[in-house]
């Protein structure tokens, strides 16, 4: 039996090839799948609607995002149902208020917005259906999702049509015209975005919680001397991974050589150990040791 042939890469362990999958060769729901799965993790936006009767309408939605700050811009797609063709009613709410909160999801929150994702009938408040309370909002009508920690009153500024499939998409942008942040969510003038305790949606039924999953990456202050710039005998080394390249990259210009009396038996071994510290200059010692003496 054969193996795949693998490789190493800067990156890890992975097979030589990539899949190639056309996508006008799988169905809607084999595309959607694939993505869903890959674009991930997601924010979620949980969308408060009403219509011109004043009926309250909740709804979750993973396509979303910021698209600019001046003015401040959101957005999200509601796709049409994927199996009927029909728009949804956060789709139509939009089309006849122009306006829409979004609220962002708490772990706290994950189980009872599931509740709401049900295609309960238009005349249906999703609200009491998934237990949360209503937030007023200050200059438009729907409501927000008291039990968010941030929620964005936002007025409409387009919608762009994707399609008229079952399953197209329809690209909702709005402006942000109020901010409604929870007090404790601010450590003096500085915002603790941890403290959101904030769910994305992966593929199926999976989530993952930002908490769990924060690490910072230091951005480089200066023009960073980058990979190409790197030793030959750095870059191409087995023992340091990407993720100890791109700190050793992140110089503005190599260090000099400090000679030192320091003795290590595994000079690769302390090296990782300093960056992994973000001991970015004492790294550099090492691999000037690694570069004199091995």
């Amino acid at each position: 039996m054969k193996t795949k042939k693998r490789i190493i890469t800067k990156v890890g362990l992975m097979t030589e090839k990539f899949k190639i999958i056309k996508a006008s060769s799988q169905s809607m729901v084999e595309n959607y799948r694939l993505m869903v799965a890959s674009i991930a993790p997601r924010p979620i936006a949980f969308v408060g609607t009403q219509n011109l009767k004043g009926n309250d309408n909740l709804a979750p939605f993973s396509f979303f995002n910021g698209f600019g700050a001046n003015p401040p811009i959101i957005g999200f797609s509601p796709a049409l149902s994927g199996r009927t063709g029909k728009p949804k009613d956060t789709l139509l709410n939009i089309q006849e208020v122009k306006e829409f909160t979004i609220s962002m999801v708490s772990f706290e929150m994950a189980e009872q917005m599931s509740l709401s994702s049900c295609e309960y009938p238009i005349e249906v408040d999703e609200f009491s259906k998934s237990g949360f309370k209503k937030n007023n909002s200050n200059f438009i009508k729907p409501h927000g999702v008291f039990e968010s920690p941030v929620i964005f009153e936002c007025k409409l500024v387009d919608i762009v049509k994707l399609g008229s499939k079952p399953g197209s998409g329809n690209l909702i942008l709005g402006e942000v015209v109020a901010f409604h942040v929870k007090e404790n969510l601010f450590k003096g003038d500085i915002f603790d975005e941890k403290a959101m305790d904030l769910v994305g949606r992966m593929g199926y039924g999976n989530y993952v919680r930002s908490q769990d999953s924060v690490f910072t990456i230091n951005k480089p202050k200066c023009i960073s001397i980058g990979f190409d710039a790197l030793p030959d005998k750095i870059k191409n080394s087995e023992q340091l991974k990407g993720s100890h390249l791109a700190k050793l990259a992140s110089v503005d210009k190599i260090p000099p050589y400090k000679k030192s009396n320091d003795s290590f038996s595994d000079l690769y071994k302390e090296c990782i150990h300093r960056l992994d510290q973000n001991k970015i200059d004492d790294a550099w010692q090492i691999v000037h040791q690694i570069l004199r003496y091995e």
